[in-house]
């Protein structure tokens, strides 16, 4: 009913199920196709989420743009050792605010038949349902978040089904190995939440191409960028104190004539302090 009512939802849950999605799926199909925002962060394990699952929200986001699919990397790709375990449901509509956080994962199981435990808040004054989208939100614009796609998904599934037959097999298989690194290669470059530094720098290049203007210079690159990490508030994504310094070194690392290793042939120096787009740079879509 909160679902089927809310105006802005937005879960972060540490596992999904296409079982968890089809307890919720007429009240999902209700609510977005009224319009209203519907917006998912999943956790990836190999074990628990699984590829249907995964599948049915990257065809819904596709479809509806007022759907949000996010997955959260591995914490060997967020760099800590921490495990992504949230279970934060937040519904928000016209004359009140229900916020939902305990054990409940987005599953069959979680939704219908375990014994599970949550404080549900419902407000006038969204006090508590304010505090849990903070804690959405930094969840949400952390550089571990990506948007999945079809490619991913292939990787996915495949992982997926050979720790589903023998998981103690599928962790000292080296091929298996091997597709998980790639995958955490293809995470890196998927579209997420918190732009790159490149990925900024093309955007604002591409904003001056629109306009008829085919290059432009390092100090532009270097102001554009500063007003945009402050607009949107991502200040503390990264270093300020040698922002340029960092801008500079991604201009450099992926211009074409570069030989560094990863190196994607973005940009293309023109005369001193000038760049404009390469061919990569015009179709790239990554973070």
């Amino acid at each position: 009913m909160e679902l089927q009512n809310s105006i802005d939802t937005k879960i972060a849950v540490a596992f999904l199920k296409y079982s968890g999605i089809k307890v919720i799926e007429n009240s999902l199909l209700k609510s977005i196709n009224k319009g209203e925002k519907f917006e998912l962060i999943v956790g990836l394990d190999f074990k628990t989420t699984d590829p249907k699952s995964i599948s049915y929200f990257i065809k819904l986001k596709n479809e509806y743009s007022n759907v949000k699919f996010y997955c959260f990397g591995d914490k060997k790709d967020n760099k800590t050792n921490i495990i992504f375990h949230p279970k934060i449901y937040l519904f928000e509509n016209k004359k009140e605010f229900t916020s939902i956080v305990g054990s409940t994962n987005l599953t069959g199981g979680g939704l219908n038949t375990n014994f599970e435990v949550n404080t549900i808040f419902t407000e006038k004054d969204p006090v508590y349902f304010s505090q849990l989208k903070a804690i959405y939100n930094s969840i949400k614009y952390t550089k571990s978040i990506f948007i999945p796609d079809e490619d991913y998904l292939i990787g996915y599934s495949d992982v997926f089904s050979v720790f589903k037959k023998n998981e103690i097999k599928a962790i000292k298989d080296k091929g298996i190995s091997k597709v998980i690194k790639e995958m955490e290669e293809k995470e890196s470059l998927l579209p997420g939440t918190i732009p790159s530094i490149k990925s900024m720098i093309v955007d604002f290049i591409k904003s001056k191409n629109n306009k008829g203007i085919e290059k432009v210079s390092l100090p532009e690159i270097y102001v554009a960028l500063e007003k945009r990490i402050k607009k949107d508030k991502i200040e503390h994504n990264y270093k300020l104190n040698t922002f340029r310094n960092s801008i500079r070194g991604e201009l450099n690392h992926h211009e074409e004539n570069s030989n560094t290793k990863n190196g994607m042939k973005l940009f293309k120096r023109i005369n001193k302090g000038y760049y404009s787009l390469t061919y990569n740079g015009k179709n790239y879509k990554g973070r």
